[in-house]
């Protein structure tokens, strides 16, 4: 027997899958439901063990079939498990006030429905009860299973619950035991967790990758915050809010692993309420080697006052952390970046100041005379990234749907390149970056029906920005092309001509070009092996698999291999900036959803182009 679970099924999937995109936020959600369940033991005056194992199976090519997470907390009866299987519903008392993680009733349901299929079995004052849950993908719904669910039993079990999900999603993938206990115990919303004295994370790791007898690891998770020197440590009001923060920031001696789309990274401000770690973030300072030598937190009691009365769209929807663009939450950057700001500026000053960087003039000379060439090489590419003009510069003044330029005339047989961009708050309201494109003529053909709007990377915190390219196949013709937002509506008058060649403006560069300088950086455990870092090309000699080739002073590229591992980094370096700039003005156009892919496949046809240009140079220096 089977029962649907009460929510639209439509959206089950989705709901799931955005919450939950690979076992360790299945996993995290879980450890934290049953770290709530322990603290709410705690506000009725008990002292709960605190143990929870969490148990994980591993086949051959790194496939995970079976997880589980076991609680010794307060279990659930038949009508509260009921209850944690409402889609939306808010379950964990946070709104009443206690201190627990849980914001929106979301974790249990959707980390099994996108993994595969669960059982839940829960004890509390000695009474069992157990449920399935699945995704029926006949019926494309959520299903519950409500026979299993009325048979109660009687048992002397303590009370706790466990959660059983028997994995059949292909796209779940886990690392070999060392990488994963790693993760897992490093993972900033499980940090605290992990720390606490309170706490015992039993972590059970069967391997069966290589036949036979699985091996099976059995440990305690533990985390340990890196050693660092307080140099911040503050309340700081938020200018307009009037609330305060607890602002501490410490200083370690060796660079940490930066949070940028990285869960386990160490460096960076963890945003926390009382109960939880809700975002790990360095800001505008993500890229910044300097910043990795930071880490601390901001405790935001103001934070969970709003969420209490029910502002959850101060929460990224899809729990990735808080939603940026939010008002309240980009004071709050702001107020963190002005402490970090000085730190990092001097932290900057301090590395460039101790690296031996001497090199041999000869070698310097050539460098020059490199980025010369460099900057020849991607002011032609760019230009030519469009036959006739970059899309207009927006403002941050736009307040409504608007596509840029507004009149263009576009060349016969030729295409131009269209922006369309739209304010956060619009974004916000209509709920969609999802736009439109049409014509109101054959003769003036649009590329591409949907654009999907991102972030603007110059004004991210105001304007959401997308590009389509327009071709025209009649001399004189002359049309509409416009652009909807759900019900909003965005004009651009355009008339097909018989058009010369012309370049574009010119590029906009710091002093001396796009590449000013080729440096070698001695920075210890770097975490990759070239950087563009504001005109500069960084080649981190420390990298492992740079270090036996090249050194301090570039010293090595008197040699073949010295100087085709530097083709190889500069190339590297140059190719990723071309292909990050043509995405910015729009010139790469791509599936909504393959932004990656065609980032990549971009860069890939850079370096098939640009490589062998770069090699030619350099091995034809004479030092």
């Amino acid at each position: 027997m089977a029962r649907d679970l009460p929510i639209n099924p439509r959206i089950v999937e989705q709901m799931a899958k955005s919450t939950v995109k690979n076992l360790i936020d299945g996993i995290v959600e879980l450890v934290t439901n049953s770290d709530d369940s322990y603290r709410r033991i705690a506000l009725k005056g008990g002292y709960p063990k605190g143990k929870i194992v969490v148990r994980v199976k591993r086949k051959k090519g790194g496939k995970c079939v079976f997880l589980s997470v076991k609680d010794e907390a307060e279990g659930m009866s038949k009508e509260e498990l009921l209850k944690a299987l409402e889609f939306a519903g808010e379950t964990s008392g946070f709104t009443e006030g206690r201190s627990v993680r849980g914001l929106f009733g979301r974790g249990l349901k959707e980390t099994i429905i996108a993994l595969g299929r669960g059982r839940i079995t829960s004890v509390k004052d000695r009474i069992k009860v157990s449920t399935e849950v699945w995704f029926d993908k006949t019926e494309k719904k959520p299903k519950y299973d409500d026979v299993q669910l009325a048979k109660i039993e009687k048992t002397d079990e303590a009370n706790g619950t466990l959660v059983e999900i028997f994995v059949d999603n292909p796209r779940i993938k886990i690392p070999s035991f060392r990488k994963f206990k790693e993760q897992l115990s490093t993972h900033f919303a499980l940090r605290d967790i992990i720390s606490s004295s309170e706490r015992e994370i039993i972590l059970i790791f069967e391997d069966e990758t290589k036949g036979g007898t699985p091996t099976k690891y059995e440990e305690i998770l533990k985390f340990s915050y890196p050693e660092g020197r307080l140099v911040v440590s503050k309340y700081i009001t938020m200018p307009n809010y009037e609330d305060t923060i607890r602002l501490e920031i410490y200083k370690v001696e060796k660079p940490l692993e930066s949070p940028r789309n990285n869960p386990f990274g160490l460096a960076g401000i963890l945003i926390k309420i009382s109960s939880a770690i809700l975002d790990n973030q360095l800001f505008k300072f993500d890229n910044e080697t300097a910043a990795f030598y930071f880490y601390g937190q901001a405790l935001c009691p103001g934070l969970e006052e709003r969420l209490r009365s029910g502002e959850t769209e101060l929460i990224d929807p899809n729990r990735g952390g808080l939603e940026w663009k939010h008002d309240y939450n980009r004071t709050l950057a702001e107020v963190i970046e002005r402490e970090l700001e000085p730190l990092v500026t001097a932290k900057k000053k301090e590395l460039e100041e101790s690296k031996p960087s001497k090199i041999a003039s000869s070698t310097k000379k050539a460098l020059r005379s490199l980025c010369e060439k460099l900057n020849r090489l991607a002011k032609k590419e760019l230009e030519e990234a469009d036959l006739f003009e970059f899309p207009s510069e927006p403002t941050p003044e736009i307040d409504t749907l608007t596509i840029k330029p507004e009149k263009a005339n576009i060349p016969y047989d030729g295409r131009r390149v269209f922006s369309v961009y739209a304010p956060v708050s619009l974004i916000l309201t209509k709920k969609t970056t999802k736009v439109q494109i049409s014509s109101d003529t054959y003769y003036i053909e649009p590329e591409a029906d949907i654009v999907n709007l991102r972030d603007h990377p110059k004004y991210p915190q105001l304007l959401y920005y997308g590009s389509f390219a327009v071709k025209g196949k009649v001399i004189g013709a002359k049309g509409k092309i416009t652009a909807m937002l759900k019900d909003i509506r965005a004009v651009a008058f355009v008339e097909v001509k018989e058009m010369e060649r012309r370049k574009r403006g010119k590029l906009k560069a710091k002093k001396g070009g796009i590449f000013v300088d080729i440096v070698p950086d001695l920075s210890s455990d770097p975490l990759q092996r070239v950087l563009y870092d504001d005109g500069i090309i960084r080649i981190f000699v420390k990298f492992p698999s740079v270090s036996p080739f090249l050194g301090p002073g570039l010293k090595g590229i008197e040699k073949a291999e010295g100087r085709m591992l530097l083709a190889e980094l500069v190339g590297e370096a140059f190719c990723k900036y071309i292909a990050t700039k043509k995405f910015e003005i729009g010139d790469v156009l791509y599936v909504r959803g393959s932004e990656i892919d065609s980032f990549f496949r971009l860069l890939y046809d850079l370096q098939r182009k640009y490589l062998p240009i770069i090699q030619e140079i350099i091995f034809k220096w004479n030092l």
